[in-house]
């Protein structure tokens, strides 16, 4: 647990480095790095109890979704490639699968596209958020920092006091304990960088905005971390990979913000005026 909350603390000091050295740019990168490294391990586990996806094409347009939704200046353009990605594979194994085949294939590329790519490119529509660059930055690193203080609190409380089992068919070790002691630190942890992050620019969040919003994302990111449990379940594994000592692999570290982006963006568009 120690080396793992270490691990953590010590990606989101190499994350916070590069988004503030390179600016909104180095975040386009490192978020389509991210997606990609998942995308290989996402394919990994699949091919142990599905069909076996696409890899190459999954790649290039995991990596063409997150640029363009960036590159192209089109606020929708990560929509709208990802579900040219959806139609493209769709297409090919149409034209090169007999029908009895089909699906076993399809199905799993296809979650690549929506599980990944789709649900990543989120985080360059909260890049895009307002006039000045450094809220979209500042929003963006909000909603990581909120999704990590979740999984922190939940691994601290858990492992220290956690006795109530919770969910226990997709992760032996998930607790009622861990769950609230990830909700309130989530929701603490978002109250004071939200209250910080308005002394440095125009956040878009209120104040009395960030308590709802930083609960709902624990809650999300408990669901999201046990979809990826029950996928390594199904696996057979422990982790997605071996890159990150401590953590596992690259998916296993972005579970958690392949759902909470697109919650803090949606969230956000449904209550700000």
């Amino acid at each position: 647990m120690a080396r793992r909350i270490l691990g953590t603390f010590f990606l989101l000091a190499i994350v916070g480095f590069a988004i503030g050295s390179l600016g909104a740019g180095g975040a386009v990168l490192l978020l389509a790095l991210l997606a990609l490294l998942s995308q290989v391990e996402l394919c990994r586990l699949l091919e142990r109890f599905s069909g076996k996806p696409d890899l190459g094409p999954l790649l290039f347009w995991t990596a063409a979704i997150l640029l363009g939704s960036w590159y192209l200046r089109q606020p929708q353009a990560g929509i709208w490639l990802s579900l040219l990605a959806l139609l493209y594979l769709l297409a090919s194994a149409v034209v090169r699968l007999p029908p009895s085949q089909l699906l076993s294939h399809l199905a799993p590329s296809l979650f690549g596209i929506l599980y990944i790519p789709f649900t990543m490119q989120f985080g360059i529509l909260l890049l895009r958020w307002g006039e000045r660059k450094w809220e979209g930055l500042c929003l963006l690193g909000w909603t990581v920092a909120v999704s990590k203080l979740n999984d922190i609190g939940g691994l601290l409380v858990g492992g220290s006091w956690g006795h109530h089992p919770f969910a226990t068919e997709y992760s032996p070790q998930k607790t009622w304990e861990g769950f609230f002691g990830g909700l309130l630190t989530a929701a603490a942890g978002g109250l004071a960088l939200c209250s910080i992050a308005h002394w440095f620019c125009d956040f878009p969040i209120p104040f009395w905005l960030s308590l709802p919003l930083s609960a709902l994302l624990a809650v999300v990111g408990t669901i999201a971390d046990l979809l990826e449990s029950a996928l390594k379940r199904q696996a057979g594994t422990k982790d997605s990979g071996r890159l990150i000592i401590g953590i596992g692999g690259c998916l296993d570290l972005c579970d958690s913000l392949l759902l909470t982006f697109p919650t803090t963006y949606i969230f956000l568009q449904l209550v700000l005026p």
